[in-house]
């Protein structure tokens, strides 16, 4: 009898410490959705295109988990709904990959790359690059690529490495080294255009200001995944906007389009649109009201929904409001900048101030399978990420799950807040998950302007919870 008692409570306490530890993952997991911070900003539809906020993480709006997470990381790239930064440091020497969830900003997990990636060979000896894992690209394939920061390649080499996000394993796809060169050429971040696996290229602009070094960018062509890592096409910018710029400056950012054009956005000038011959195809010269506020920062992408063209790229910097934000534009006839219109700045208060002094201002994008609404992540280091839905109000859906049940009950917004049809018990709910108000057998709620979200129960039970913008 006393073993049986000994063995009940043992039972008991084990199930007592199971059931705390699910209150305890319940109330982790209501944390983390608690967590989730929506911009504010209220987005005027243009054409019929919706901008809509899915969460921010920013220095503005004093959350900042993901940056305080990825310490030093001068790179994004987005695959699969799952954002990826290229981590310096942390737990691998090597570099790691840390995963987000891109619908909430959630962390996922960590991908420490393996002890021979970013490595060399010097007198018999494997060393580690100096300065590993300082930018992320995913090519056309779905491969995640990452390189170092080569401050001189023709002293160091500069290697791109195709990772495997399982376990962190890696193949080298470019190992350069240029001693036959003279002068310094480092390269902060590259890019990448095709399958590396297959046909393609990679490209880098050189960072510096010496008239004919900082204004260079270099192709690595590559054919039945083979990269001649020694004989890259050196390509001479010829011009730059504004027309002031001589040079790509710092960190410049190359962003391939397909295999006759490419952006160049660097630290003199604004992100402008060339061919392989280094000769301005496009700029903001034929866009002067869509231009950038200032420049410094550097990121710019093209997407394609519903047959428009547009282009989303750094609008402003950390020294002026809106601080580290972006433009999301459509491109005029012919996809050219002459005819661009602007639909939103986003964030609309920016990221953050946050000194940015690696220049990194990404915008990353997805287009869903019908190609109808694309999702936008931005990055500003050290100030903050966010991600957007855009596209037409009928592709994106309410966003927030409405429902009337058993009840004829409407609820219309006025210049003060909301009136109801009927009176019944109200509570209100501002998009961080924060009740902000509660009124019993109400028939009107006063509101700041905004959008809130609002359920309502009347006397014989019946409920409708329904998104409202009080303008």
């Amino acid at each position: 009898m006393f073993l049986l008692i000994l063995l009940f409570n043992l039972i008991l306490k084990v199930m007592k410490k199971v059931l705390l530890g699910a209150a305890a993952c319940m109330l982790g997991i209501a944390s983390m959705n608690a967590q989730i911070v929506k911009d504010p900003a209220v987005y005027t539809p243009v054409e019929g295109y919706e901008l809509r906020n899915l969460w921010i993480q920013s220095e503005l709006t004093n959350n900042k988990q993901i940056i305080t997470d990825i310490g030093e990381s001068r790179g994004m790239a987005v695959l699969n709904g799952e954002l990826l930064f290229c981590q310096r440091g942390g737990t691998s020497a090597n570099g790691n990959i840390l995963v987000y969830d891109g619908a909430t900003g959630a962390f996922k997990k960590n991908v420490a790359l393996k002890s021979n990636v970013f490595t060399y060979v010097q007198n018999d000896t494997v060393k580690i690059l100096g300065l590993p894992n300082n930018d992320i690209q995913i090519d056309d394939a779905g491969h995640v690529l990452v390189a170092n920061l080569c401050t001189n390649a023709t002293a160091g080499y500069f290697q791109v490495w195709n990772i495997n996000l399982t376990d962190g394993s890696g193949t080298k796809v470019l190992d350069c080294l240029l001693p036959d060169i003279t002068a310094t050429i480092r390269f902060d971040a590259f890019g990448v255009y095709g399958d590396v696996t297959g046909d393609g290229y990679l490209m880098a602009a050189v960072s510096g200001t010496e008239v004919g070094v900082g204004d260079q960018v270099l192709r690595w062509d590559i054919k039945g995944g083979v990269v001649n890592s020694a004989n890259p096409t050196f390509i001479s910018i010829q011009g730059y906007y504004p027309a002031t710029a001589t040079s790509n400056g710092t960190a410049p950012r190359v962003c391939p389009l397909d295999n006759d054009l490419f952006y160049l956005d660097g630290f003199n000038g604004a992100a402008s649109l060339y061919d392989m011959n280094g000769v301005v195809v496009d700029d903001f010269s034929k866009a002067t009201d869509c231009a950038p506020l200032n420049v410094g920062n550097n990121g710019v992408d093209e997407f394609k929904i519903n047959g428009k063209n547009f282009v989303t790229y750094v609008y402003s910097n950390n020294t002026v409001t809106p601080f580290q934000a972006w433009n999301l534009c459509e491109l005029g006839e012919g996809m050219q900048f002459t005819g661009m219109k602007k639909y939103f700045t986003y964030p609309a208060a920016g990221l953050g101030t946050a000194s940015n002094a690696v220049r990194t201002a990404l915008p990353r994008i997805e287009v869903n399978a019908a190609k109808t609404v694309a999702t936008l992540y931005v990055y500003a280091y050290k100030s903050g990420v966010a991600a957007y839905k855009f596209g037409l109000a009928s592709d994106l859906g309410t966003g927030i799950k409405e429902t009337t049940a058993n009840t004829s009950l409407k609820i219309v917004t006025t210049a003060k807040g909301i009136e109801l049809s009927e009176a019944a018990n109200v509570e209100v709910f501002n998009f961080v998950g924060q009740k902000i108000a509660a009124k019993a057998n109400a028939s009107n709620v006063a509101l700041a302007p905004g959008v809130y979200i609002v359920k309502a129960i009347t006397a014989e039970g019946g409920v409708v919870t329904s998104k409202v913008s009080v303008k």
